[in-house]
């Protein structure tokens, strides 16, 4: 599912989509960049393809100082990233959309106790039925996946007795291979590798997937395109966006 949160906007990816169990998806990161700009618009085309489960909720986990109202202000009702919907769908409808998102600020730092938010969820899961089904998207730096991992076991919000869990993380997963092997090893420590959910949207860009269909699709190139005969793959990705 962490995939199509991405790339839901392409229409080829609709039809594939099926409405799944309740849950909660709870996105860690939330008041950065990336969740206003890819992860909310993603949501929502799920949210207008009625292809979300019928109890189904949104919180959003940060630093910064916000709560439920300004949250929704920031990422729906006054995005930029959902202009074009706020004139196509009607006010309430948006509002409707708008009402399944929550916040909780963690205050100063990630590595803190995880006590409140553990309320937090706990209370929403009863309130809107989520069936105790929570997804943790980590859109943080990869420093941050193993504290967040240990702090949210430290709560039993890895634990599986009523409903799954499932933590995500996105790339890049380490920056060499020994610090991706470490980080690995942690997210182990306190989530079974069933739980976890490695992505890079990049890999879904036309431009990577044109490779492998030029590889495995040329009678040429398939014997030739192989670690014998090629170094590495460089691929640069320039973009007007700031990091």
């Amino acid at each position: 599912m962490a995939y199509f949160l991405r790339y839901l906007n392409n229409k080829e990816y609709q039809p594939i989509m099926k409405k799944t169990e309740n849950q909660m998806l709870v996105i860690f990161g939330a008041s950065g960049d990336l969740t206003a700009r890819k992860l909310i618009p993603a949501i929502f085309n799920l949210y207008k393809g009625n292809d979300l489960p019928d109890n189904f909720v949104v919180l959003g986990v940060s630093r910064s100082d916000l709560g439920d109202l300004k949250f929704r202000s920031k990422v729906v009702l006054e995005s930029p990233y959902l202009e074009k919907e706020r004139k196509e769908f009607d006010a309430d409808y948006i509002q409707k959309f708008a009402d399944k998102l929550f916040y909780e600020d963690l205050g100063s730092d990630y590595d803190t106790s995880y006590e409140r938010l553990e309320k937090r969820i706990s209370d929403l899961d009863q309130k809107y039925g989520t069936a105790g089904n929570h997804m943790f998207y980590l859109s943080t730096p990869p420093s941050l996946y193993e504290p967040i991992a240990k702090n949210l076991s430290d709560q039993g919000l890895n634990e599986e007795t009523t409903g799954w869990r499932r933590i995500i993380v996105e790339k890049p997963f380490g920056y060499s291979l020994e610090s991706a092997k470490e980080l690995n090893e942690g997210l182990h420590t306190y989530f079974k590798e069933g739980q976890i959910f490695r992505i890079d949207h990049y890999l879904g860009k036309e431009t990577v997937q044109n490779l492998l269909v030029t590889r495995f699709a040329n009678s040429i190139f398939e014997p030739l395109w192989n670690r014998n005969y090629i170094h590495h793959v460089e691929i640069t990705n320039a973009e007007s966006l700031g990091v």
